[in-house]
C-alpha cells in the first residue's frame, strides 16, 4: 500500500512515504493524499506530498502540521517556505531525505501536469477524476506573460554588462546565471511543460542545444569570461529561440537590435580594460 513507482529502489524514500500516509489517512480530515514532483526519482530526490481536505477544515490541519511531521519520524529541520503559507518543508534525519508538505481544498483542479501524480489515499476517487481529466489537457502559452519575458531578456543588457563594467563580477556571474534559467524557462514554455516536471535538463535538451547550453557554464570570475558566457547565451538565443518567436509575434525586433548593438559596443569598451 502507498507504493510508487519512481521509488521502486529507494528505500528510504518510500518509506517516508509509507509512514505519512499511514498516519494521515487516519486522520478524519484529509479526504486524499497525491504525490507530485519530477517524473523519475534519484537518492537526491525529496518527497513532495499534497494533502486535501474540505475548506473547512483546511486551518485546522495547518495548525497542526508539525505535529504531523513529528509523527511520520526525527527531523533536523522544518520550516515553513516564503512561497506558499500552506506548506511545511520537512528534512528527516534517519533518510536525510526532504519532505514538502503541501496543504489544499477540494475539489482539485484538472491540470496537464496532475496526469502524472501518484494516488496515494484517494477513498472517494477525487483524484481518479482528476488524473483521467488531466490526460486530455495541455499547457497554454501565455501570449502576454511571453512577449514582456522576451522583452525583458533583452532589457536585462543593460544591468548585466553594467556589472561587467563596474567589475562586480560576482554580481554579473549572477546575471549569468539568471539567464541560463530564463532559456530554459523559453524552452520549457515553447515545449508546452511545466518545469518541475522536467528538472534535469538532459531530459529538456536535445543534444545539439545541450552541447551549447553546456558553454554558458562561467569558468572563472573574470570580465572576459563573463562576456564569452554571455556572447553563447546570445548564441544559443538566436540559433534556438528567435525564429520560433518571431513565428508568435513576441520578438521586439527594433528594441533586440538596439540592445545588441548596445551590448556589443560596451563589450569592447569594457574589455579593453581587462
Amino acid at each position: 500500500m502507498y507504493t510508487v513507482e519512481r521509488f521502486r529502489n529507494l528505500p528510504n524514500h518510500q518509506s517516508l512515504t509509507t509512514r505519512a500516509c499511514e498516519f494521515l489517512s487516519k486522520d478524519s480530515r484529509v479526504k486524499a493524499i497525491y504525490l507530485s514532483g519530477s517524473m523519475s526519482a534519484d537518492e537526491y530526490s525529496d518527497v513532495d506530498l499534497t494533502i486535501l481536505c474540505d475548506e473547512d477544515t483546511l486551518q485546522s490541519l495547518l495548525e497542526d502540521r508539525y505535529k504531523i511531521a513529528e509523527q511520520v519520524g526525527e527531523y533536523l529541520c522544518a520550516a515553513i517556505p516564503p512561497v506558499s503559507d500552506r506548506m511545511l518543508v520537512v528534512f528527516y534525519k534517519e533518510e536525510e531525505i526532504k519532505v514538502d508538505f503541501s496543504y489544499g481544498k477540494l475539489p482539485l483542479q484538472a491540470r496537464p501536469d496532475r496526469a502524472f501524480i501518484d494516488a496515494l489515499y484517494d477513498p472517494a476517487s477525487h483524484l481518479k477524476e482528476v488524473i483521467e481529466k488531466s490526460k486530455n489537457l495541455e499547457w497554454e502559452i501565455d501570449m502576454d506573460f511571453l512577449k514582456n519575458r522576451v522583452a525583458h531578456h533583452f532589457l536585462g543588457f543593460s544591468y548585466t554588462v553594467a556589472k561587467f563594467g563596474r567589475g562586480e563580477l560576482w554580481d554579473g556571474e549572477d546575471c549569468i546565471d539568471w539567464y541560463r534559467k530564463n532559456l530554459l524557462m523559453f524552452e520549457d514554455i515553447l515545449a508546452q511543460r511545466k518545469r518541475e516536471g522536467y528538472r534535469r535538463i538532459e531530459i529538456k535538451l536535445d543534444s545539439s542545444r545541450l552541447e551549447l547550453f553546456e558553454q554558458t557554464l562561467v569558468k572563472e570570475t573574470t570580465r572576459k569570461e563573463l562576456f564569452r558566457a554571455m556572447d553563447v547565451i546570445n548564441l544559443y538565443f538566436d540559433t534556438f529561440l528567435k525564429n520560433k518567436f518571431q513565428e508568435l509575434g513576441v520578438f521586439p525586433k527594433e528594441e533586440a537590435e538596439k540592445m545588441a548593438d548596445y551590448y556589443e559596443r560596451k563589450k569592447r569598451e569594457y574589455l579593453k580594460l581587462t
